[in-house]
């Protein structure tokens, strides 16, 4: 199975790039002069889940790698930088961490210092489900991986390195299936090579706030614009926009403005740039109470039409950070009124064209709320706008719906394993362009092992038909841009 942590691009193709932040000080991807005798090395992360584990967060202090035949290390973090990641949210992600020079030559080993564990379930025993902390181990400070084949570095060039970070070897369990605490850490590191319109790596969920643009055109690039991730402590980066680069919610780069708040589908190229293909507008926000959050509804309150008045948010991300208010890992009541308005982040991906409004707010969705923040007890934000963005849901497969012509459109029912879903189904559709890893087709699919179903979540009140498959109310539907099911 792949699970990666820190890593430069796309592994099998499955790894989908996820920027995301870092402590103590900022970090550029804009090109730069390579010194001679160095290359360019793109490092990202991704990981694959543990059920019900909501967060696992660590910091990684140190990154070296060890020149074959031995020598000094050379790290591939700025100095005094660290780096903090939430392995949790990188199920099928991959999150771009570092655009380093690195001396030409094969390098046999990478090490990694980490600290500060914490891992994060949600009880869903409590009224409504709350997210509960766990005390947090690690069996080891400073974990050594052998590359295997070497990673080689050439004079002038770029090469792409994927971290991945085993979650769900990596946190121990008890007889019962209980997260203990205590984390050992299994890694493994590859390198990416260039892969057709992906180039070095794909990166469909960056997101954060915009800090400059620029409408002036190099080469082939029209503008960029810079992107701080993870609120204000996060890593900043250039994103450079083309000709056919497009903007929702926004008439283009020369609109788009300083302090707003975008999703953005991009890829990093074989010179290390991140390109964006569409850019995601989906307001401002600032630090005179208003944010940003990211993260996955864990209740809902409904009127009695059946209209979502106020849904628990668990808090896994801040534009711009207001920890000191809105504490992450935390619950969050969003308020929900008339003017609130509801959109999704990948429209795209909505091949069914279901609607996602009060009515369709369901629990277990990942959506970032935007409006004004409020604390107390418990802390509120009276929501302007709701972001319906993609997921990936673990679980089994349990029968098909329905196969067409082609094998890939059509449905199957995936029962997840998160307990946050109380064991119900998710009706998950498929269509002609769904990726399918592991498996050619909705043929191929088998009960075991656990399937990993990427794309749209939507909470279905009424009855609704897809690819010709009725489902019945009230039931959680996906419209899956990608299925993985490991070979066995």
């Amino acid at each position: 199975m792949r699970k990666p942590i820190f890593a430069l691009a796309l592994v099998s193709g499955l790894a989908i790039v996820v920027m995301l932040g870092c402590g103590g000080g900022s970090m550029s991807n804009s090109p730069a002069p390579t010194p001679q005798g160095s290359g360019s090395l793109v490092v990202m992360a991704t990981d694959a889940p543990l059920c019900n584990v909501f967060s696992f967060t660590v910091t990684i202090t140190g990154a070296t790698l060890t020149p074959q035949g031995g020598g000094t290390p050379v790290s591939i973090l700025p100095s005094g930088q660290t780096i903090t990641l939430d392995f949790a949210r990188l199920m099928d992600f991959t999150n771009a961490l570092s655009f380093a020079s690195v001396p030409a030559g094969t390098y046999t080993q990478l090490t990694l210092t980490l600290a500060n564990p914490q891992l994060t379930v949600v009880d869903v025993n409590q009224n409504p489900p709350a997210p509960v902390p766990i005390s947090t181990t690690l069996t080891t400070a400073t974990v050594s991986i052998a590359l295997n084949p070497a990673i080689t570095v050439t004079s002038g060039g770029t090469v792409g390195m994927l971290i991945d970070f085993h979650m769900f070897r990596s946190v121990q369990t008890d007889a019962s299936g209980q997260v203990t605490g205590s984390v050992n850490p299994v890694i493994s590191v590859v390198q990416t090579s260039p892969s057709g319109t992906d180039g070095l790596g794909r990166l469909d969920d960056l997101h954060g706030i915009v800090q400059s643009v620029s409408t002036t055109a190099s080469g082939s690039f029209t503008g960029s614009f810079t992107l701080q991730t993870r609120g204000g402590t996060g890593l900043v980066f250039t994103v450079n926009v083309t000709g056919t680069t497009e903007f929702d919610r926004v008439a283009g780069l020369s609109a788009l403005t300083a302090g707003t708040f975008v999703d953005v589908d991009a890829m990093v190229d074989t010179s290390g740039n991140i390109v964006a293909n569409e850019v995601d507008v989906e307001g401002a926000v600032d630090t005179q109470g208003r944010a940003a959050f990211d993260g996955v509804v864990l209740a809902v309150t409904r009127d009695s039409g059946g209209n979502a008045t106020q849904f628990n948010l668990l808090v896994l991300e801040e534009f711009p950070e207001v920890e000191e208010s809105i504490p992450l890992r935390s619950p969050l009541t969003v308020n929900v009124s008339a003017l609130t308005l509801f959109v999704i982040a990948r429209p795209g991906m909505n091949e069914a064209h279901l609607e996602f409004n009060p009515t369709t707010v369901g629990v277990g969705q990942h959506v970032v709320a935007r409006g004004l923040f409020h604390t107390g007890t418990p802390n509120t934000l009276d929501a302007g706008i709701v972001v319906l963005r993609p997921q990936v849901v673990r679980g089994q497969f349990a029968s098909l719906l329905g196969v067409g012509s082609d094998g890939k459109t059509g449905g199957f029912s995936l029962v997840p394993c998160s307990s946050l879903f109380g064991g119900q189904a998710i009706h998950t559709f498929t269509f002609a362009d769904t990726e399918f890893y592991g498996v050619s087709d909705l043929n191929g699919l088998r009960t075991q092992p656990p399937i990993q179903a990427k794309g749209l979540l939507f909470y279905e009140p009424g009855q609704i038909t897809a690819n010709g498959i009725s489902v019945p109310p009230p039931s959680m539907v996906m419209e899956a841009r990608r299925v993985h099911q490991p070979n066995p």
